[in-house]
């Protein structure tokens, strides 16, 4: 049997979108001849014809998911972007603020001692007139100016020093860290009476910090299981504490020899 000629017609025919790729479910073909066979139909049940890349509406809908992920994220870096730029800015200032031995400006203290093992030297502010520029004194081992230099290096240190951290000890432990025989005992009054005190110990294992006590209480704790707060301060303290008493000293002016007045000669008409 020859076919001269072949229609070939979809009668019917249901399509799905299955896992974004569009198949025939079923078709039913009919064959359309000009050969004696009339109108013969050949039914093809469950018959699939994949259609290949057909993603039409789930590659919109794809794409404006996306758009909508991308626009929430971006919405995201922004609040964050504006969290971080209003909160940070306050907790550091809070760190800082913590990590502060003092919270006193240098330009308050009027009075300071500093004690060591083997001396105990006093200053005072003094004004030349009221409300005017201000200098310091000395006031013991001797009465002298003192050197503003040295002065205003401790001042500096104690008014802006900050602790690197912060350890508790208990009080049978002091001795260990040199806080029950310390190097140095330092001791502020402020313009409003207000006082502070800061007490030296050893230096810490590392060679760059020394452990030290910020407002302790004048008598040891009874307790000896008491805890206490240690910092770590700058070793820069020591430096500032342990000076020779000529340093603390305002140096003198170097004396310079008045050449002298040579002796008028007689000239010769008043001879």
């Amino acid at each position: 049997m020859t076919v001269v000629s072949c229609q070939l017609t979809v009668v019917s025919c249901q399509l799905s979108v299955d896992s974004c790729q569009l198949t025939v479910d079923s078709c039913q073909l009919l064959l359309i001849t000009n050969s004696p066979i009339p109108n013969a139909q050949f039914p093809m049940p469950n018959s699939q014809c994949p259609i290949p890349n057909a993603q039409f509406s789930v590659i919109m809908k794809l794409q404006k998911n996306t758009l909508v992920l991308i626009a929430v994220a971006l919405s995201m870096t922004g609040l964050v972007a504006l969290f971080e730029m209003q909160v940070s800015p306050k907790e550091e200032a809070a760190k800082e603020e913590k990590q502060k031995i003092f919270a006193f400006n240098s330009d308050r203290v009027q009075f300071f001692t500093v004690k060591t093992p083997e001396k105990i030297l006093t200053f005072e502010r003094v004004y030349a007139t009221k409300g005017g520029k201000s200098s310091w004194e000395m006031k013991l081992p001797v009465q002298a100016h003192a050197s503003q230099a040295s002065v205003d290096f401790l001042l500096d240190r104690l008014a802006t020093g900050k602790s690197d951290r912060t350890i508790n000890i208990t009080a049978a432990q002091l001795p260990e860290f040199g806080l029950d025989q310390p190097q140095a005992t330092v001791t502020v009054k402020l313009d409003n009476q207000e006082t502070h005190r800061l007490v030296l110990g050893k230096t810490d294992f590392s060679g760059r910090f020394l452990y030290a006590q910020a407002n302790p209480p004048e008598a040891p704790p009874q307790n000896s299981a008491q805890n206490l707060p240690v910092l770590l301060v700058p070793f820069d303290f020591k430096n500032a504490v342990q000076r020779p008493l000529s340093e603390w000293k305002k140096a003198e002016a170097p004396k310079t020899d008045k050449p002298q007045k040579p002796s008028p000669t007689p000239s010769p008409e008043n001879k």
